[in-house]
């Protein structure tokens, strides 16, 4: 059987696994791989596995012997089942034997993955920089976890500096973005790493110039923003947007409209704002209905400010956004005070009720208005 083959036999089975559909198909595949995992086949037998283990299966008792020999021969999503399957799922044993066993594939798999960083692979360092804070071993302390994780954060950062220097653009990107945004780090040992900002802007600026990026355009003006360097960081919002990076526009606008880095312009701003929501930035929708609302950098519509604020409330898509609470409260506002609409109590006061529930805390205060008395 050539690997073609092969290689379709096991995505029927997986799909059958997944899907718990299709078992005719799914036995026939079986048999067609049978003998390539007698051969040892790895792929193959932690097909196997896996199918035997599925609840239609004819005989589920016989899924650890096919994934134990997966695991024996190196197939690391056979060796991670079995580490799972032990201390998680298994209830037939012994719990100390149990715990044993479960430790002994959570290692050996640690084992696969060490050997695969050494070689370095990126996706196992972070493989193994995750597995130490989220899944470690339990004859490891919470700080003896958090030291590996760290361990492999710097061999992890090692790994991406080595293919930086000899990369491209994007692998000094990849490093930038580690270094300052913390990508796949986790959470629990941020606060643990050195400020590495100065080698992440370099990184940036390199990039920046190398290839027009936008996006490390944009990281360069996060960074000057938070180091309070507002005129560089409007520089470079303003380098990403021209470029027709998207995301840049409403970062633009918003200089413009509060005077970062830049002169007031109240003018700009409403059209950057404007450029951001034909974009399909929903945030913005609430700054330029504000300009709308105020007249500023336009007539005074409060018309289309309305209808923005609607389109935000009525979209069910940014329902666990938290600036709709804002555009609830704002339809509420315009109703009490019949701005662009008529006066109308009832629905303002409903506004108020939905926004207050998104914990707005303005909207809960006007509900405490004398109005609104004979709706309570």
């Amino acid at each position: 059987m050539n690997s073609k083959e092969l290689t379709e036999h096991f995505r029927i089975i997986r799909q059958s696994v997944d899907d718990f559909d299709g078992p005719e198909q799914a036995r026939q595949a079986v048999e067609a791989i049978t003998p390539a995992a007698k051969q040892g086949n790895a792929q193959a037998r932690y097909m196997l596995g896996m199918y035997y283990y599925t609840s239609y299966c004819e005989d589920s008792s016989r899924f650890l012997p096919w994934m134990e020999k997966a695991a024996e021969a190196g197939n690391l999503k056979a060796i991670k089942f079995l580490a799972d399957y032990y201390r998680f799922i298994c209830d037939d044993m012994d719990s100390e034997q149990r715990k044993a066993l479960g430790r002994k594939w959570l290692y050996r798999m640690i084992d696969v993955l060490k050997k695969k960083a050494d070689k370095g692979v990126v996706s196992a360092t972070k493989s193994l920089m995750n597995l130490y804070v989220h899944d470690r071993p339990d004859d490891m302390t919470e700080k003896e976890g958090r030291d590996a994780a760290l361990a492999w954060y710097e061999r992890l950062i090692d790994i991406l500096r080595t293919k930086a220097e000899k990369g491209t653009a994007k692998d000094k990107k990849n490093l930038a973005d580690t270094l300052y945004n913390d990508c796949d780090v986790p959470e629990e040992i941020i606060s643990y790493l050195p400020d590495r900002t100065d080698e992440a802007t370099r990184l940036y600026e390199e990039v920046s110039t190398q290839k027009k990026d936008g996006a490390s355009y944009i990281d360069l003006a996060h960074i000057y923003g938070r180091e309070g360097n507002e005129e560089k960081a409007f520089e470079y919002y303003m380098k990403a947007a021209e470029m027709g990076y998207t995301d840049a526009y409403y970062n633009v606008a918003n200089a413009y409209l509060n005077g970062e880095g830049v002169e007031k312009d109240f003018g700009k701003a409403f059209e950057w704002f404007k450029k951001a929501v034909d974009s399909g930035d929903n945030y913005a929708k609430l700054k330029l209905a504000e300009c709308y609302k105020r007249g500023a950098g336009c007539e005074r519509n409060y018309a289309a400010a309305m209808a923005l604020y609607q389109q935000i409330a009525g979209d069910k898509s940014l329902k666990r956004y938290s600036f709709v609470d804002v555009a609830e409260y704002e339809i509420g506002n315009m109703y009490l005070k019949g701005l662009g609409v008529e006066v109308d109590l009832r629905k303002a006061y409903d506004y108020f009720k939905r926004a207050a529930a998104h914990d707005n805390r303005a909207a809960e205060n006007a509900l405490n208005n004398k109005k609104f008395r004979d709706f309570k």
